[in-house]
């Protein structure tokens, strides 16, 4: 299933350009903005496990929910990263991202992956699991396999020109500092069909904290979630949800503002994924979704635009061929 790759061409706008909008687009909903272009600084100071996010910096789209939550598909939702790198040409890229981890990695234990290495050199990824008692368990993951569903930023880790972004307070009802910027991108490609951006980067709650879930284990879930007919969870409160993580976490976050094809390859209808982790080693990581101390919140990162999304293991066009 997953060993064609479909690719499609992101539009990459001149990083001004980017850096113009976000500015405009965050200072609806920030007190204090600067958004700025310049040097990637180190990011291995921030948690990354390589330097840069440049390199001819691309998107992987892998899988999707069938993948992870209905269970005639479950036992085909693990996937090589090595093996999907060299399938793109990139077996030496750099990786981070949001993901599901691999039940064959984790012995049949669900959670949230947080993929953050070199494919061949450190690796720095996460998982968050669901404890006994519901509590955020955090752990390395040295595994190369993959779950069944996931957004990742892939590049060569090399210096060059970024998005420098920096806001503090929020004031506007955009909780989401991820979805903030993607909705501020939108701006350039209103009215221009099929003319897409997306971005990949990284940035740390500096202060305040923010709203986060974790996939819990299947057994433990003690009611129906998800409809196998239109493959869609039904009941997203089977997540455990946490609230007022950090500061002191290091995001890492895949963003574009629509599908290039017109939705052909059946792309994150949340156009956003972002995953994070501790950089104290506190047991605090997982999906991010937003702040819940607006008056305390700042974020620093650093953003790249992508220039294409390669297409892995797409379960839909796989459901939409077997019932067409």
């Amino acid at each position: 299933m997953w060993d064609e790759v479909r690719r499609a061409d992101f539009w990459v706008p001149p990083l001004g350009d980017l850096a113009a909008v976000m500015r405009e687009g965050l200072a609806e909903t920030y007190e204090e903005v600067a958004v700025t272009v310049g040097p990637c600084p180190d990011l291995t100071a921030m948690g990354c496990a390589f330097a840069g996010l440049g390199g001819d910096p691309f998107l992987i789209e892998i899988g999707g929910e069938p993948l992870v939550h209905n269970p005639a598909y479950r036992d085909r939702g693990s996937l090589d990263l090595s093996t999907i790198l060299a399938e793109c040409g990139r077996p030496n890229g750099k990786v981070i991202g949001a993901g599901f981890p691999s039940l064959v990695a984790t012995g049949g234990k669900c959670g949230e992956l947080m993929p953050c290495l070199e494919m061949t050199g450190r690796n720095l990824s996460k998982v968050a699991r669901v404890g006994a008692d519901k509590e955020c368990l955090v752990e390395d993951y040295p595994s190369h396999l993959h779950g069944g569903l996931g957004n990742l930023y892939v590049c060569d880790g090399q210096p060059g020109e970024v998005i420098h972004v920096k806001v503090r307070r929020r004031v506007g009802d955009e909780a989401s500092f991820s979805q903030g910027i993607r909705k501020a991108v939108t701006n350039l490609v209103e009215g221009q069909n099929r003319h897409e951006i997306a971005l990949g980067g990284v940035f740390n709650v500096l202060t305040g904290q923010v709203r986060a879930h974790v996939s819990p284990d299947f057994e433990c879930i003690p009611f129906a979630y998800y409809d196998s007919e239109t493959e869609t969870v039904t009941r997203p409160d089977f997540l455990q949800f946490y609230e007022g993580m950090g500061p002191d976490l290091f995001c890492m976050s895949v963003l574009w503002t629509g599908d290039p094809t017109g939705g052909a390859l059946n792309l994150r209808p949340s156009f956003e994924h972002t995953h994070f982790f501790s950089t104290k080693d506190r047991a605090e990581a997982g999906h991010y979704h937003f702040d819940v101390s607006p008056e305390t919140i700042s974020y620093e990162g650093y953003f790249h635009p992508a220039g294409h999304v390669a297409r892995v293991a797409d379960i839909y066009r796989e459901l939409e061929e077997r019932a067409g």
